[in-house]
């Protein structure tokens, strides 16, 4: 666990007030810094909290930290990193000042930390019931393949039951927010999976965007923190919602997903992102909306259209879905 407690003080010619807070896990500390209205922590101090060895990149813009079990690997001013072979969208981009290069609290809490140190990651009880939510339905299509024509609606659905036959046979009871062709209400799901006492819920889709390519997984951004589509420089819902209860299970059960799907299918990693979507929000268990692939993209499509690379997708989602589940039961 990481608390924050503090004291003060400023530096430099006035133009920047920094304010520090120590953070306690392990016997070791960390030091926050408030850089503008954002507290900072310094990389060089997270390489040593977390035992990440020495930088393999000699820049000033950009750190790679490398060792047999750990994967961190920055750039300054973007708000994307990499950990252990995923990329994660950060609320903040990262800021470099007096020569080093920093990463806000709020990220290192809310991601570097579950995905660094998953063991501090509980759930508190046993998984026993896993939802599946096919994305649309009914009236609502999704999008269509760009040259078969075939609906987001039919794959979802396809792809769900491919899931739930792998889980099943894992010994975990799966059911899904709809079994065939029929409209179900957004909040329709939320309220299901509250009435099925979930311990997962995890929403399937399939992505439209032009040429874009490639596999994303969702999640609900911190209280108070703008989601990934987003500039960091605008407001975000300051409220705490009931997915928000959920925020370490969140990243690190998506992160997980989106780790087994790339190593299945070698797809470009779009990263773990964050979005308010409503199945995200108001969810009443650790929650995840999977963007499995483009059928706006032809390349994609023809894999994304075959049963062979669906059941490929769905052992993927499965096997992710397992890790985490090792991961956090108690033991």
């Amino acid at each position: 666990m990481i608390v924050f407690g503090g004291w003060k003080r400023c530096v430099g010619a006035g133009l920047l007030c920094v304010f520090a807070a120590t953070v306690w896990a392990k016997p070791q500390i960390l030091k926050s810094y408030r850089i503008g209205e954002v507290r900072y922590v310094s990389v060089t101090d997270l390489a040593k909290f977390y035992n990440l060895g020495r930088n393999q990149i000699n820049s000033a813009e950009r750190v790679e930290y490398r060792t047999s079990t750990a994967l961190l690997s920055l750039q300054a001013e973007q708000r994307d990193v990499t950990l252990n072979g995923v990329n994660h969208w950060l609320s903040w981009p990262v800021e470099k000042a007096h020569d080093r290069l920093w990463v806000a609290d709020v990220d290192v809490l809310k991601v570097i930390d579950p995905v660094l140190r998953p063991e501090t990651v509980r759930f508190g009880h046993q998984i026993r019931t896993v939802v599946l939510d096919p994305g649309h339905g009914g009236s609502e299509h999704g999008t269509h393949g760009i040259s078969s024509g075939r609906a987001e609606k039919d794959l979802t659905l396809d792809l769900a039951k491919r899931v739930q036959e792998f889980l099943s046979a894992a010994g975990i009871r799966v059911v899904l927010t709809r079994t065939t062709d029929r409209t179900v209400e957004l909040e329709d799901r939320v309220a299901f999976c509250r009435e099925q006492h979930a311990g997962l819920f995890v929403s399937l889709h399939f992505n439209s965007a032009g040429g874009a390519e490639g596999i994303e997984t969702y999640c609900m951004p911190p209280a108070g923190m703008v989601s990934t589509s987003k500039p960091s420089s605008q407001n975000g819902d300051a409220d705490r919602m009931p997915g928000n209860q959920y925020d370490l299970c969140n990243v690190w059960l998506a992160h997980c997903v989106q780790r087994s799907l790339l190593r299945a299918t070698q797809a470009t990693d779009r990263g773990v992102r964050r979005a308010r979507f409503v199945v995200l929000r108001d969810a009443s268990c650790p929650a995840i909306l999977v963007e499995a692939g483009f059928l706006s993209n032809a390349t994609e499509e023809r894999q994304l259209i075959s049963a062979a690379y669906r059941d490929t997708l769905a052992r993927a989602i499965g096997e992710g879905i397992l890790v985490y589940k090792k991961t956090v039961e108690p033991r």
